[in-house]
């Protein structure tokens, strides 16, 4: 995918900021007009744009590890024990592998057997339905808990047109989900909090591979 791609399909989402997205502090503001499609950013780009919601809790994206306070050289270790697998499969489903590193550090900061509330499992965060989906028979083996997420990805791209933000939105929330919704990012707390996450990551590792 092309940046120029890329960053149409991001802004008919989302008026994106330069400035890094704190997990712990996300906030998404909505600027709406009659008889115009609502514009999220996550800060108030002028006067027009409304405080939507703000997650005040200690830690974005909740994991019953308790690691987001982890040291960033610890994360990068992980992130290192996993590229082979990223790059690989990536390059196989010709997925941006920027994109999967910035799904994976947001859904699981680069941890194999992170387990969530809800029940999904593994670096990228797959519950059950989709791994059998994707015939991933292990969620905890990092190989084959990436080749899920990211054939995963590779389908929701496809459905959405390349349209980043609504594959992010589809990959937490469900594609059905942003479908009924008239194919926008349904406004769930959890969803809009979690796309401008992993759309600064994707653009932080986008930049950096660019350098």
């Amino acid at each position: 995918m092309t940046c120029s791609k890329l960053i149409a399909g991001l802004c008919t989402a989302f008026a994106l900021t330069a400035a890094a997205i704190d997990l712990a502090g996300a906030a998404v503001y909505v600027f709406e007009a009659a008889g115009q499609a609502p514009r999220f950013a996550s800060h108030p780009v002028d006067a027009s744009f409304r405080l939507l919601i703000r997650d005040e809790s200690p830690a974005g994206h909740a994991l019953t590890a308790n690691d987001n306070a982890t040291p960033n050289h610890a994360l990068q270790r992980r992130r290192a024990t996993l590229d082979p697998f990223i790059q690989r499969t990536a390059a196989k489903q010709l997925v941006d592998p920027a994109l999967v590193r910035a799904v994976i550090e947001i859904e699981s900061q680069f941890q194999n057997h992170v387990v969530s509330r809800r029940g999904a499992v593994g670096a990228m965060q797959l519950m059950p339905d989709t791994a059998r989906r994707y015939r991933v028979a292990d969620r905890r083996d990092a190989r084959q808990n990436i080749e899920g997420g990211v054939a995963y990805l590779k389908d929701l791209l496809t459905r959405f047109d390349g349209n980043v933000a609504l594959v992010l939105a589809a990959y937490n929330a469900g594609e059905h989900a942003v479908d009924r919704q008239g194919r926008v990012i349904p406004r769930y707390r959890e969803t809009m909090l979690y796309v401008p996450q992993v759309l600064d990551a994707y653009l932080r590792y986008r930049t950096a591979e660019a350098r």
